[in-house]
């Protein structure tokens, strides 16, 4: 591997890692701020972060207008109704069927990169992507208090989480060109910009009354953390990891965040850790070991 390559591979993981630490957070902030304000507060204030560190350094944020187009397409699908899509879904099925289902996002960035024909996948590369698939499926269904439902009732979770996944194995595709026009920072930024409106008008529509003057600091020291972190760095370093390497590789390290999960959850939380669980993070690193 090159130097790039093994530098993308470090950003990738850099991201995984922030994404797991935040799944908690956010669990805790969503007990107090309604899901759509949440995600409006959360992308909004990153934005105008990014837009003001863009202004500083001089970067700016104009963009060719042949890429507007494709710039668009990736904030509404891949930002704004990704997450809609994510958080609503999950409310309508069990933890396990979402965690399950997002995890085919890998497997479907390397059908989209096929087709796309932005990379060859060698043989490995598939062997080790469904090695950690089936790691992942290991962890969820050894994880005390999940269980995995066929009942009808979820169906249409498991739909809205299944469609999800699919925009995100879509976005790392569709942002793999734009890298060699515009920095990971700035096409963070643009993303975002372009999924505000889709966030803006589903809590206009969701209607959520809520004091934010109101709110306890440790809320918003959570959020804090959240938009810091588990947004604009982990947004960025996943970009950093695409521009350097490719959209399918960078997105098998997606598996570390159940692992993630799952360590935090013992350390912070006194989860237990089933042998099970253990089987399936060793099944996971070596899926990673195999794709590479």
């Amino acid at each position: 591997m090159s130097p790039s390559a093994w530098r993308g591979d470090g950003f990738a993981i850099a991201a995984t890692f922030i994404w797991g630490v935040n799944y908690p957070m956010v669990k805790l902030v969503l007990q107090t701020v309604p899901e759509s304000r949440f995600m409006l507060i959360r992308f909004v204030v990153s934005a105008f972060l990014l837009v003001g560190y863009l202004w500083i350094s001089k970067e700016g944020v104009r963009a060719k207008k042949s890429h507007w187009g494709h710039i668009l397409i990736l904030g509404l699908l891949g930002v704004g109704l990704y997450n809609i899509l994510w958080t609503c879904g999950i409310h309508r099925t069990t933890a396990a069927n979402a965690a399950l289902l997002i995890s085919t996002s890998p497997i479907l960035t390397g059908l989209y990169s096929l087709a796309a024909g932005q990379e060859k996948v060698h043989s490995g590369l598939w062997a080790g992507t469904f090695l950690a698939f089936g790691g992942v499926c290991l962890i969820i269904s050894s994880t005390p208090g999940t269980e995995f439902s066929f009942d009808s009732t979820a169906f249409t979770g498991n739909f809205l989480v299944l469609c999800g996944s699919a925009l995100f194995s879509l976005y790392a595709v569709i942002a793999k060109p734009l890298l060699h026009h515009y920095s990971p920072v700035k096409l963070t930024t643009l993303a975002m910009i372009g999924g505000l409106p889709v966030m803006a008008f589903y809590d206009f529509l969701q209607g959520p009354e809520v004091s934010l003057a109101a709110l306890p600091p440790s809320v918003w020291l959570e959020t804090g953390f959240i938009i810091l972190a588990g947004t604009i760095a982990a947004y960025v370093l996943w970009y950093k990891g695409i521009q350097q390497t490719t959209p399918l590789k960078t997105a098998v390290f997606h598996y570390i965040v159940p692992v993630t999960s799952m360590v935090l959850g013992a350390v912070l939380l006194d989860e237990p850790v089933t042998p099970g669980q253990v089987l399936g993070a060793l099944s996971v690193f070596l899926g990673l070991m195999v794709s590479k």
